[in-house]
């Protein structure tokens, strides 16, 4: 047995640890099989075209799952993260997702998530040092 540590990653080794994490998935839920398992992306521009905000992640076995959603700092507190997120809701739907799922860290908008009627199911204390990480999740 060789184990190697470095903090520079080899794609193809990436791509092969991915490939054996989904079939053992895969072997697992397979009562799942007919859940809409496909990635999202929502991106929003200005007049000029520039990006100021976004949205990345998945829909996977019932939930769809957040894994980047971002709102310009001089574009915020305009609609746009709502509308980002009630954006991603409707097509959650339409993938017959019954969760949306995501994290967020203390310093970023939980309170933002929570009066969109997200639910807080979980908290992981002092990460980063100093912080929370909070997990959210909103029934639909």
């Amino acid at each position: 047995m060789n184990i190697k540590v470095t903090d520079e990653v080899d794609h193809k080794s990436y791509d092969r640890v991915v490939e054996l994490l989904v079939e053992y998935n895969i072997s697992q839920t397979e009562k799942n099989a007919d859940e809409i398992n496909k990635p999202i992306e929502i991106i929003v521009r200005d007049d000029k075209g520039e990006i100021i905000g976004g949205l990345y992640g998945r829909s996977i076995w019932g939930t769809l799952e957040i894994k980047t959603f971002v709102v310009k700092a001089q574009n915020r507190n305009k609609g746009i993260g709502k509308k980002i997120i009630l954006e991603a809701e409707k097509e959650a739907k339409k993938r017959n997702c019954r969760f949306i799922s995501l994290d967020t860290f203390s310093f970023q908008a939980p309170k933002f998530y929570e009066r969109l009627g997200f639910e807080k199911v979980g908290t992981e204390t002092d990460f980063p040092k100093g912080f929370d990480k909070y997990y959210y999740r909103k029934n639909i």
